[in-house]
């Protein structure tokens, strides 16, 4: 997957961008990313602005508008169809209020979806629409079963892209191609991929929420929607402010109701320091390349794969079905976590899951030492 005219990445000078890595083996990426010192220093700065009365607010809105073009490159969507919000919530919200009240009435979602991808559409049972739950099958969200749930009066199917609890990775040809057979829109929660993968996501989502504080290594409070811009027209914003107009720093007052053309409509006042925290980490992403942390990120996570199995364990899914996130079941999960902690492995419970997730500043010997610790914990 990686460009054969660009060079490989110096991965143990990227590494040293963290200083999580100099004292624990931080697998933890699907609760949060930690900061490269790239992105903190520009935050500092900007914090350090803030506080002194020196800040230069219309250049942090630049950063954000920057940051709109930096994602919408890395995605592959077109500029005008992205939207900056402070969350996942907000925008399932968005565009589960802006569903129409006709003749498609019934959405469908997984019962193991992360609730910021599953309370914006139950909230909409007040507005008459029916949420048919799927039931999750060892962990997976089958094709065939989101199938079984919809019919010609589906509006929308709300999925994500890899699924934070286990690191299941949804089909999204699978799903992309279904809903086009239905008539029925896809809305993806990428927060899980975006970042440390390259999924098809351009051609197959018509709506696409990224949180940039987990994979993407920003500060909390800066996300992404993606409107597919044929959506755009039919879609009204449920939080309209001053960002939402066609100008929106040209005046600040009064009439009239001059929404931007594109996905701009959508966007919300922002947090402007995770915003120029936002800027510089896509920047950073954008110099290593996808396709190399892409590349990266699975070959660490299927190293540990690999390694269960000599230890007594073993990985839910297939490789077609794993990201880089590995969900294991062991027994006990929480005082496996606690005594991984107490090594200094930095992993996640979820629910029945213990949980390993792996970013590109990992390296193979935090792989080796998990295992070794991991299996010192199943074997006592």
């Amino acid at each position: 997957m990686s460009d054969p005219s660009r060079s490989a990445p110096d991965w143990e000078a990227i590494r040293a961008q963290f200083p999580v890595t100099r004292d624990q083996i931080y697998l933890n990426c699907a609760t949060y990313g930690p900061g490269p010192d790239c992105v903190a220093s520009v935050v500092r700065e900007s914090l350090e602005q803030w506080q002194y009365g020196q800040g230069n607010w219309f250049g942090w809105e630049a950063d954000a508008d920057q940051a709109r073009r930096l994602f919408a490159e890395l995605m592959n969507f077109g500029e005008q169809e992205v939207a900056l919000i402070p969350a996942v919530s907000v925008a399932a919200g968005q565009v589960a209020e802006s569903l129409p009240s006709g003749p498609r009435r019934n959405l469908v979602v997984g019962t193991g979806e992360f609730r910021s991808n599953l309370f914006p559409w139950l909230a909409q049972e007040r507005r008459g629409f029916q949420v048919r739950l799927v039931p999750f099958r060892d962990g997976r969200l089958g094709v065939e079963d989101v199938a079984e749930a919809m019919d010609r009066d589906t509006a929308l199917v709300a999925v994500s892209s890899v699924q934070s609890s286990n690191g299941f990775r949804a089909d999204l040809p699978g799903l992309g191609a279904l809903c086009r057979e239905h008539g029925a829109r896809l809305f993806v929660d990428a927060t899980q991929s975006a970042g440390a993968m390259d999924l098809p996501l351009a051609e197959h989502a018509d709506f696409v929420a990224v949180g940039g504080y987990k994979w993407l290594l920003a500060p909390r409070g800066a996300c992404f929607l993606r409107v597919r811009e044929d959506c755009i027209d039919s879609m009204v914003p449920v939080a309209s402010g001053w960002r939402t107009a066609q100008e929106p720093l040209q005046n600040f007052y009064g009439p009239p109701w001059d929404l931007a053309s594109d996905a701009s409509r959508f966007d919300i006042s922002l947090a402007w320091h995770s915003w120029v925290g936002m800027r510089r980490a896509l920047e950073f992403v954008k110099d290593i390349g996808i396709p190399a942390i892409h590349e990266r990120n699975l070959m660490l996570a299927k190293r540990f794969r690999d390694g269960l199995e000599p230890i007594g364990l073993a990985p839910l899914f297939e490789e077609h079905e794993s990201s880089s996130i590995v969900g294991l079941r062991v027994p006990n999960a929480g005082a496996v976590r606690q005594s991984l902690e107490e090594s200094r492995v930095i992993a996640a419970v979820r629910g029945d899951y213990l949980r390993a997730a792996f970013h590109f500043f990992n390296n193979e010997e935090d792989v080796n030492t998990a295992l070794r610790v991991l299996g010192e914990c199943v074997k006592n």
